[in-house]
């Protein structure tokens, strides 16, 4: 469990807190890893993909590669 502050509790104690301290807690959520892209991300000024020796943006950004 844990609270809007950010701390966190074991069970137990809990479970001892009274109904008032307990009002605010919430149940501490699922957090699945980020995605991962298989090949790094082309930036807008790196080297094209392509082999062309254009930046990207002038070669083929917006375009299907």
């Amino acid at each position: 469990m844990d609270t809007r502050d950010g701390r966190i509790y074991e069970r137990g104690d809990v479970e001892r807190m009274t109904p008032e301290d307990r009002q605010h807690m919430l149940e501490m959520g699922y957090h699945p890893t980020p995605y991962q892209r298989a090949r790094r991300r082309v930036g807008r000024n790196d080297p094209c993909p392509c082999g062309s020796g254009k930046k990207f943006k002038k070669c083929h950004l917006g375009k299907t590669v």
